[in-house]
């Protein structure tokens, strides 16, 4: 009996030990999955991996897709950068009075009048591989240089062939060795509202930006405002234009240009999903007539229409017009001109024109100027209730009326030539004992546009607020400043120069600031 009791105890020591060991087993492996979710931390536990999964997208968006690739492939190469400079002349007031000045820096500040660079920047397309560039009048109109950057990353120097104010085109030409990639041209009359279109440009001097939208009218005329609207009908697109895009290309589908992006309604100066660019039958006009002529020519019928008042349902009844629209001829503005001629008078309601129904003052005002002069069209008119027939032979339209007399001359500019620009002088003896120098020459003014102002010296006597002392050129010092000159003179065309300068700038803190630099140009 003695044994049971014994083996009893033994028993319970062995449940205990396995419980213990249970226990034990269960909390290392709670531990064990705890610190691998919480513990590992480690960098190559949360690094983040690119996915390679095929597309999820539907069929028909990755078709669109690659559609905006192919469209941007092809026109890509052909738009171009445009950096404007204009000199322009401002009069301002002179900083030798200005007290906070030191006394002897007073003496080199600048006198009114001024003159000062103003720059601008815009798009334009390639529309012949030869160099000639189609982009908007507004973006190069009173330029004295244009600068020209290609996809590729060349710049050139571009010239201007001609430009009109009324459709807001210009035509330049640029200068390459080889043929350059071009456009190819859409018909703006068969684009609809609906249709996918994508604007291509340098919003903000970002080139090569491509934006994407629809179009959201056809036909978009502006029967007042500024001059550029009277003899346009605008594509309308919600496509981004922002500054910068003017002058650049709207794309259909097929990769062909349809519109010249020209101007936004906004009142942000950004884009507001309300764009307006010139259609291809207004831009291809232009361009074909500047090449032929130098100029563009508009067709001329020589009346004047009731543009101020609306052609009422009431006015349609009093004058028997049972179509309900046309254009009112108020009078005739040229008693011999081709209206006259042809036997149109004052109060008939011309319906038709050249084939073309016409319903409003811009059908009128389009179909006129943008027929050509000396061209016979058939002119369909109302007379108190009687339709009758006119042939008449276009005038031109006068160069006081063709022409704003602030609008862009037709005739081809003289590519202007690059000019040093500089005037230089000695440095004063105690100019140069203020600033620690024995000598030099003190830059005292720079001609805007000039190769030293794009080289960034500027002279005392400019607008900068500091001026240039120029120190060495090519490596020798430079100690008054006939030694420039004589390094100047020696210089063969297409040499380079290298300065040293030191830029002034006075302060009224300091008394006088001054730093060094290099800068370059090359000799014409």
């Amino acid at each position: 009996m003695s044994n049971e009791p014994r083996a009893r105890h033994a028993s319970r020591h062995l449940v205990s030990f396995l419980v213990v060991l249970f226990v034990l087993g269960l909390g290392i492996g709670i531990g064990t999955l705890i610190s691998k979710r919480v513990v590992a931390v480690g960098p190559g536990d949360s690094q983040l991996k690119i996915q390679s999964s095929p597309s999820q997208v539907s069929p028909a968006i990755q078709a669109l897709s690659v559609a905006f690739e192919d469209v941007v492939k092809q026109v890509g190469p052909a738009v171009v950068n445009i950096n404007t400079e204009e000199v322009v002349r401002t009069s301002s007031r002179s900083g030798r009075n200005n007290p906070q000045l030191p006394d002897f820096f007073r003496q080199f500040a600048p006198e009114a009048p001024q003159t000062f660079t103003q720059t601008s920047l815009g798009s334009g397309i390639i529309v012949d591989p030869k160099g000639y560039i189609i982009t908007n009048n507004h973006v190069v109109q009173g330029a004295t240089k244009i600068k020209v950057n290609v996809k590729d990353g060349k710049e050139y120097s571009a010239k201007i062939i001609a430009g009109d104010d009324y459709s807001d085109i210009a035509v330049i030409k640029i200068e390459s060795e080889k043929p350059l990639p071009s456009v190819r041209i859409g018909d703006a009359k068969a684009m609809k509202v609906g249709d996918w279109v994508i604007a291509v440009g340098s919003p903000f001097g970002l080139e090569q930006t491509v934006t994407a939208g629809i179009i959201s009218a056809t036909g978009r005329v502006f029967a007042e405002g500024s001059t550029q609207m009277l003899f346009n009908d605008y594509l309308q697109t919600d496509a981004a234009i922002n500054p910068g895009n003017s002058g650049g290309p709207l794309v259909n589908m097929n990769g062909e240009v349809i519109g010249i992006n020209s101007f936004i309604s906004t009142s942000s100066r950004s884009n507001a999903g309300v764009g307006f660019a010139v259609p291809a039958h207004i831009f291809v006009n232009v361009y074909n007539q500047i090449l032929e002529k130098g100029k563009v020519n508009r067709g001329y019928l020589g009346v004047n229409m009731n543009v101020q008042f609306p052609f009422t349902p009431a006015m349609a009844e009093f004058f028997g017009v049972k179509q309900g629209s046309g254009v009112l001829i108020t009078s005739l503005s040229d008693e011999n001109g081709p209206a006259a001629k042809a036997g149109i008078k004052g109060e008939d309601v011309i319906i038709e024109f050249d084939g073309k129904k016409i319903s409003e003052v811009q059908d009128l005002r389009l179909a006129a100027a943008n027929s050509p002069p000396g061209q016979t069209v058939k002119v369909k008119a109302v007379r108190y209730g009687k339709v009758m027939d006119f042939s008449v032979n276009l005038g031109e339209r006068p160069p006081d009326q063709a022409q704003p007399e602030n609008g862009f001359s037709f005739d081809e500019k003289a590519e202007r030539k690059p000019e040093i620009g500089m005037r230089i002088d000695v440095v004063p003896p105690r100019m140069a004992r203020e600033l620690g120098i024995t000598g030099g020459a003190m830059v005292v003014s720079v001609s805007p546009g000039s190769l030293a102002e794009d080289a960034g010296l500027r002279g005392q006597q400019d607008q900068a607020g500091y001026f240039d002392i120029i120190l060495a050129a090519n490596g020798k010092n430079i100690d008054t400043y006939q030694d420039m000159v004589n390094i100047l003179t020696q210089l063969k065309s297409g040499q380079a120069i290298v300065i040293k300068l030191m830029r002034v700038i006075p302060s009224a803190q300091t008394g006088v600031d001054k730093s060094f630099g290099y800068t370059s140009f090359i000799k014409p």
